[in-house]
């Protein structure tokens, strides 16, 4: 009998700060590198994967996703089987399942979230360095919501944006369903979810609320945010190491 191909989803978690990003890289450790040669320790044979976010170095997944197709289904569970137990104590399978002939984990995408924490004054240690951002000084948590609040809906994103090289292209039109930011005794994080998101999008997004939160811009700047071609406080790019993937959503 002639082998049947099969499509895998597989859902991931990982922490960013032991790689150089999710993009495979000659000679620099990655996510989509250490998943290709474990797949073709098994398989005997390259094996392609894609992802529905190619994180930067630094930033962490508490749930991406990545499918890849096998040759035959009769590898399905052995590859299943042994990747689980494969993986560095960085990479987390959380789960791997067939999916159908047409699944890509990145083109079937029909929204994704994001998280920005941030670290109270008073409540730092140095082993938070590569998982949030220090704040230094109080924050106005009501403003940081109104700036927040101020991206929902459907806009041109591109002055919050940069270009992906690999997509020069792409639509900067994107839709945020979710844009928030919540207080705890020691953290402050910025949570935000949309159709999909432009490259250091979300990112700037978490510079421009923050610098609400200190004060630096007001209701004006925040309401008029996308009356221009460029919006004030959001050419610089956030520390990678506060920003997590929380969900990959599909149709």
């Amino acid at each position: 009998m002639a082998p049947v191909p099969v499509t895998v989803r597989m859902d991931i978690a990982y922490d960013g700060s032991f790689t150089y990003g999710f993009q495979k890289q000659e000679s620099l450790e990655s996510v989509q590198g250490t998943i290709e040669r474990a797949l073709k320790a098994v398989c005997g044979s390259y094996i392609p994967v894609v992802a529905a976010s190619r994180t930067d170095r630094g930033v962490h997944a508490l749930h991406n996703v990545v499918s890849f197709v096998l040759h035959d289904d009769a590898l399905f569970e052995r590859v299943a089987r042994r990747l689980l137990i494969m993986m560095p104590e960085w990479l987390t399978i959380r789960n791997c399942v067939r999916a159908s002939a047409n699944f890509s984990a990145r083109f079937s995408t029909a929204g994704k979230s994001y998280a920005y924490v941030f670290i109270k004054e008073g409540c730092w240690t140095p082993f938070l360095a590569r998982y949030a951002y220090r704040l230094e000084y109080p924050v106005d948590i009501t403003a940081m919501n109104g700036a927040a609040h101020a991206l929902l809906g459907t806009h041109d994103f591109k002055g919050f944006g940069n270009i992906d090289p690999s997509r020069p292209h792409r639509d900067t039109t994107c839709t945020l369903g979710v844009a928030d930011v919540v207080e705890t005794d020691k953290v402050v994080i910025f949570t935000v979810s949309g159709d999909h998101f432009l490259y250091h999008m979300v990112r700037r997004m978490a510079y421009f609320v923050l610098k609400a939160g200190q004060g630096r811009i007001g209701a004006e700047t925040w309401n008029n945010a996308f009356a221009g071609p460029d919006v004030p406080y959001t050419r610089q790019v956030m520390a990678a190491g506060g920003l997590y993937l929380i969900a990959v959503d599909y149709a």
